[in-house]
């Protein structure tokens, strides 16, 4: 149980028994009749805050007898191409998850995590051969959970060959300036934490008008509309370029294949 909730509900207990309390004094004022109502709500009042407080309180010594899961320390990920991933939508989970198939159809372990999970600091990286990171783009800017993430194993990630893919509306635009503005938007976000990646890509993403809220969906239908894209809310469009995804992870597993090859003496 949390601080937050174990104050609010002492509040509320102590709240009720208050009133309890307040109601009681002015049926015993009040006298026989309406005053014995008064003394019976407030009895029911007093009783209710206690039993709150008790709740809590019994809630609270539990909490603290059960070993927490974070007192429990994960088993280390180890794979050779780990793919993070930061995703809103959920296409750059897809995204990842077609790339971590790829790898294993080419021979490679693979796992798509999560950056924002507890697996993503736990990854074994004298096991890593290659890594890839891959945010989306809203509002010209990258999850804050993938820049954190970058800026904490930014060493990690020089370590090894590694990749950065930036997924976004804008890499599907007509316009030229777009696609321009997008590509440098994902070249300029692995340097702001000290990752230098062998390769950065913009992949198009999809049009999720079925994961928007009404609010989004209605502007989204708007720019939409605006740029001569789809404006159909009751399904969503994709744009991305599934070739071009099993393109870089065939790109990336032949670095880890070529660093498995032995060197003439």
């Amino acid at each position: 149980m949390t601080l937050l909730r174990l104050l609010e509900s002492w509040g509320e207990g102590l709240l009720r028994i208050a009133i309890g309390i307040g109601l009681a004094w002015i049926g015993v004022v009040e006298g026989a009749g309406y005053g014995m109502f008064l003394e019976i709500v407030g009895a029911i009042f007093m009783a209710a805050g206690i039993g709150e407080i008790w709740f809590v309180e019994v809630a609270a010594h539990a909490s603290r007898r059960r070993p927490s899961t974070s007192d429990i320390r994960p088993a280390p990920v180890t794979c050779d191409v780990p793919v993070f991933y930061a995703t809103s939508e959920g296409q750059t989970r897809r995204i990842a998850e077609r790339l971590v198939a790829t790898f294993h159809d080419l021979g490679c372990s693979s796992r798509a995590i999560d950056v924002a999970s507890a697996d993503a600091d736990q990854v074994d990286w004298g096991h890593v051969r290659a890594a890839i990171v891959g945010a989306s783009l809203h509002a010209h800017r990258h999850q804050r959970s993938a820049d954190a993430f970058v800026r904490r194993h930014g060493g990690d990630l020089n370590g090894h060959p590694s990749a950065f893919f930036s997924v976004s509306l804008a890499a599907a635009s007509a316009s030229p300036q777009e696609r321009a503005s997008a590509a440098q938007l994902a070249r300029a976000f692995p340097s702001a934490g000290g990752w230098h990646p062998d390769e950065t890509m913009c992949v198009a993403g999809r049009l999720a008008y079925t994961q928007y809220g009404v609010l989004t969906r209605f502007i989204m239908k708007r720019i939409a509309r605006r740029h001569g894209a789809p404006t159909d809310t009751s399904r969503d469009h994709e744009f991305t370029n599934w070739e071009e995804v099993t393109r870089l992870a065939d790109r990336i597993a032949h670095r880890v294949r070529a660093d498995r090859t032995p060197r003439a003496a």
